[in-house]
Formats: structure tokens, C-alpha cells, sequence
């Protein structure tokens, strides 16, 4: 009877011990790669893991490394490729453990999800944690949403701090492939994601892809977030025709979010000769979409270099925008920025900072690094940005700094453009402000160049006398030529054309371009994509000034491009 008594109270307090394990404070444990496929298999199938059960994918639980784990008995070229864990709704923690070996290779076999764990599904209240662990030699080949950590977070909130990678990734031959790559995580459509203290190191490899966001941490960020004090010391590399968005921290990042204390180390290199190209050394596109943005205290040490027919291309961002409680503060670009020319070229800008600019205000932002531009065709290029656009009604900069000489690589007898020490050219706005800023770069044009061929200030240019240069108390201690511009150099039409969307019925959306003439509209080009990246099928008529878009969404992100830039816009 006391045996049997005894019996019964052990079995329930294993019973109470087991359902007490998968918090925060007391965590599941994985100290071998076979209890990693325990753990794997028991998520994917709801099973159950050291006697608890993994309901909803182990929704809501906690789990801890507590050994490092060599995954090469498991996968490689010659044992197959890794299984991701998910999709998967729990936490997991490394605590510093390194995890070596993840192989993942499409060519061996197709990967559904590429990377260590995902998806990721978050439907309770508390926010997930992805933190603490250490991966080294990592290979991932594949093309479609990638990460080495976690493919994508799709609800919720979710955190990733304090990881490290070591990779070469590279990509399979997909000439209809839409990439989203990221050292860390590929995308992230969820409610809420932060990346926090994590480096990547390595080296990235893209070609022969229809269109790729890469970033050293995350491919694009779709929805509202945080990146701070991340690292990327990897070398990212795109080659191909490609329309390619690369940034050496993140790809696109298109919503509210805070991004402070980043650093790239990484060279990027990108060629997509007849294609376009947004390329920075922070970041390739950063959209407002209305949306308030942080941007302070970031660095760029990586060389940033490209070669496209459009090329949107800065030390920082390859295009940045916000509104007007968007902050722009204390970033600085030490990295040298080149641009090479193509044959068939449609717009260039180019700035040390950022190509494209269309932010209110911004202060404290500064270039040092080398900007090189050859055999561009009537580039704009500026020591801090090349071209403010129109989104930007008007534009402050305050005590900004060039430290950067501005070079002009082609023969004598075709150069043209715009070239200023600190904005190369603006657009129809109502006024350009520079308050308390410093050009000391120099701008070094080819020998024996026409005195007035070009359009050369040490400060900026503006569309025309309409918008004001507000500039008096800015300084200029660079050498810059005294040059007059010519009619001649008036050849690209500077067209200003608005855009807007609304709802035309289910799946079917109206798209209204105006400023454009009925030959300029004939060379615009629309896309859609969905909320999470992906390039969307769509049928795309033109009636005026009108473009029909039937789709099979109910909202999406319009890209319409133009040979006099290029608009982005919801559609819901």
C-alpha cells in the first residue's frame, strides 16, 4: 500500500515537472543534434519533447541550448539538406552555443524553407526570442525567401538579439526568381520584429535572379520594427539582369521602424547593366509609405560600388525617404561609392550619403569616402545626396559635412550632369535649405573638359529659379571649378508627374498617373507586389492616363517606374 502510495505521488510530480518545463525560467533543454531532431520532429508533428507536448507547434514554450552542436552527421553535400524547424510558434535560445555545419543546397533537392527555423507564427501575446547563438560555417544555396536563423516571421512579435553568423550563401540560376535573402532572417511580415547586437559575417553571392532584396541582416522588412547595433562585416556580391534593391544591413525596409547604430564593413559590389539598381551601404530602399522612421548614429565602412541603366546609388541609402517626423541624425559614410556607365543609361544619382533623397530634414550626416563616377551620361551626383525628388516638398539640411573628393571619369567632349559638393540637383520643390553645412571635398572633372559643359556648384543646384537655395551660411573649402551650365545640358526632360491608387472592384485596382505626356506614359512600366515582397501576377491595360491592374490580392504595393523616376504606393 505505501509502495503503491508512493508510486502515484512520483508520477505526479513527473507529471507536474513536466508541465512546469517550456517556461522562460525553466526552458526545454537541447544538448545533442539527435534531441535537436527530437525536438524538430516533435514541432512539425505536435509530438511530444521530454515529456511535454508540443501543442501548435510548440506555441508559447521555451527552448535552450546547452551544448554545441555540430549538424554535418545530418546534413552536407553527401547526407542531404537540413530540415527547417517549423513552422514554429515558441522561443529559442542558444546561450552562446555555436551550431556549425547547416548545409542547405536547392540543387540537391527542393528546400521549402531555407534556413534553421521557419516559418515563424507568434498568435499569443509575448513576444518571441530568437537569441544567442553562434553559427559557423554555414552554406546556403538557394533563390526565394532565405535566412540562416529564421526564414520569416508572419505574426506577431518576435526579437532577435545577440547572434552571430558566419556564411557563404549563394544563389541557384532562377531567371524568374524573386529573392529575398538576409544573413539573419529574409522577411518579415508580422506585427513587430526588432533585431538587436547581431553580426554577420561571411560572404553573399546572388546572380541570374528576376529581382532581389538582400541585405546582411534582413532581406525587407515589410511591417513595423527595429534594427539597432547590428553588424555586417559579409561581402555581398549581385551580378546579372537583375532590378536589384541591396543594402549592407537591410534590403527594403518599408515601415515604421527604428534604425540606429548599425555598422557595414562589408564591400558591396552590384552589376545589373540593364536593369535598375538601389544599392547603400546601409540600406537600399527605405520607403515612407506616410510612415515615421528613425535613422541615427549608423555607419558605413564597406566600398559600395554599381553598375545599372537606373542606378539609385549612396554610401548610406540607395534611395531614403519619410515625412515630416521622420529623423535622420548623426550617420556618416566613410566608404568609397563608384558608379560605372552602361551603354544604355536612364537616370543616374549618385551621393555620398544618399542617392535619391526625399527626406524633410536631416542633420549631422556627413560623407568621407571617395565618390567615382564613369562614363555616366548626365549623372547627378552630390557629396551628400545626388538628387532631392519631389516627395520631399522642401528639403533642411543641417551641418552637414563632404569630406569626399567627387571624381568624373569619361572623355572630355561627353561629359554632363549635375555635380555639387553637397546636393547634385533638386527637383520641382519649393526650397532647399543648408544650414551651417561644409563642402571640403574636391570635384575632379577630366582634362581639357568644356568650361561650360557642366553644371558644377560647391553647394547644389536647383530645377530652376523657382526653388530657392537657402545656403548663406554654409562654407565651402573644397577646390571646385567655376562652371556655367549650357541649354545643351537641359536634355533630360525633368517631368513632374504625380500618382494614386484606389479600389476598382475585387482584385481589380486603378492607377492614375499625371504630368506625363501620352509617348512618356507609353514608357511606363507597373508591378505589383504583395505585403510580404513577392513579385504578384497582373494584368496591367492603359487607357490615357489610366492604368488598370487586376489582380488576385485585395491589397499590395504598386512599383510604377518611368525614365523620370520611379513611385511606390499602396493599393488597398
Amino acid at each position: 500500500m505505501k509502495f503503491a502510495k508512493f508510486m502515484i505521488l512520483m508520477v505526479f510530480a513527473a507529471a507536474c515537472y513536466a508541465t512546469d518545463l517550456g517556461t522562460k525560467e525553466n526552458p526545454l533543454t537541447i544538448g545533442s543534434v539527435q534531441e535537436l531532431l527530437q525536438f524538430r520532429n516533435a514541432v512539425l508533428d505536435s509530438g511530444t519533447y521530454k515529456g511535454v507536448k508540443l501543442q501548435n507547434a510548440g506555441e508559447g514554450l521555451h527552448f535552450k541550448l546547452t551544448a554545441d552542436l555540430d549538424l554535418s552527421p545530418v546534413c552536407g553535400r553527401d547526407v542531404g539538406n537540413w530540415e527547417a524547424i517549423g513552422p514554429f510558434e515558441g522561443s529559442f535560445d542558444g546561450d552562446g552555443h555555436k551550431i556549425s555545419n547547416l548545409y542547405i543546397d536547392d540543387s540537391l533537392g527542393y528546400v521549402g524553407n531555407a534556413g534553421f527555423i521557419g516559418p515563424v507564427f507568434n498568435n499569443g501575446s509575448d513576444t518571441l526570442y530568437y537569441s544567442n547563438v553562434v553559427f559557423e560555417n554555414t552554406y546556403i544555396r538557394h533563390s526565394g525567401l532565405v535566412g540562416t536563423f529564421v526564414t520569416q516571421v508572419v505574426t506577431g512579435q518576435a526579437v532577435l538579439r545577440n547572434n552571430s553568423v558566419e556564411l557563404i550563401y549563394e544563389t541557384v540560376d532562377n531567371d524568374q526568381g524573386a529573392l529575398q535573402w538576409g544573413g539573419l532572417m529574409g522577411n518579415t511580415v508580422a506585427k513587430w520584429v526588432g533585431f538587436y547586437d547581431n553580426t554577420i559575417k561571411g560572404t553573399m553571392n546572388v546572380s541570374n535572379q528576376k529581382q532581389a532584396a538582400v541585405g546582411g541582416v534582413i532581406g525587407v522588412l515589410v511591417d513595423p520594427g527595429a534594427i539597432e547595433r547590428n553588424v555586417n562585416e559579409a561581402n555581398i556580391t549581385v551580378k546579372g539582369h537583375i532590378n536589384a534593391d541591396v543594402g549592407g544591413v537591410v534590403g527594403e525596409l518599408l515601415a515604421p521602424c527604428t534604425f540606429k547604430d548599425n555598422v557595414n564593413k562589408g564591400n558591396i559590389s552590384v552589376n545589373v547593366s540593364t536593369e535598375t539598381g538601389f544599392v547603400g551601404g546601409l540600406a537600399g530602399v527605405i520607403l515612407s509609405f506616410g510612415s515615421e522612421k528613425t535613422m541615427t548614429g549608423n555607419f558605413n565602412y564597406g566600398k559600395v560600388e554599381l553598375t545599372a541603366s537606373y542606378a539609385a546609388l549612396g554610401g548610406l541609402f540607395g534611395y531614403v525617404s519619410g515625412n515630416t517626423n521622420t529623423v535622420l541624425d548623426s550617420c556618416v559614410n566613410y566608404g568609397d561609392v563608384i558608379y560605372n556607365g552602361v551603354e544604355e543609361q536612364q537616370m543616374v544619382q549618385v551621393g555620398g550619403v544618399a542617392g535619391i533623397w526625399e527626406v524633410k530634414q536631416a542633420s549631422f550626416v556627413e560623407n568621407k569616402g571617395k565618390i567615382s563616377v564613369e562614363n555616366a551620361k548626365a549623372p547627378f551626383v552630390g557629396g551628400i545626396a545626388g538628387y532631392v525628388r519631389p516627395g520631399a516638398k522642401s528639403a533642411d539640411l543641417f551641418k552637414a559635412v563632404n569630406e569626399g573628393d567627387i571624381e568624373i571619369k569619361t572623355s572630355a567632349d561627353s561629359v554632363n550632369g549635375w555635380i555639387s559638393g553637397l546636393v547634385g540637383s533638386t527637383d520641382q520643390m519649393e526650397y532647399l535649405r543648408l544650414d551651417s553645412c561644409i563642402n571640403k571635398g574636391n570635384i575632379l572633372l577630366p582634362v581639357d573638359v568644356e568650361a561650360n559643359a557642366l553644371v558644377v556648384n560647391p553647394f547644389a543646384s536647383t530645377y530652376n529659379s523657382d526653388v530657392q537655395l537657402l545656403a548663406s551660411t554654409s562654407v565651402n573649402e573644397g577646390d571646385v571649378p567655376s562652371m556655367e551650365p549650357r541649354e545643351a545640358i537641359v536634355g533630360l526632360r525633368h517631368a513632374i508627374f504625380t500618382a494614386r491608387t484606389w479600389k476598382n472592384g475585387t482584385g481589380s485596382f486603378i492607377l492614375e498617373v499625371t504630368g506625363l505626356t501620352s509617348a512618356e506614359l507609353g514608357h511606363v512600366r507597373v508591378q505589383m507586389y504583395s505585403l510580404d515582397g513577392r513579385r504578384l501576377p497582373v494584368s496591367v491595360t492603359r487607357s490615357g492616363n489610366l492604368f488598370v491592374l487586376a489582380s488576385t490580392v485585395q491589397k499590395g504595393v504598386v512599383r510604377l517606374k518611368s525614365p523620370y523616376g520611379n513611385k511606390t504606393l499602396m493599393a488597398r
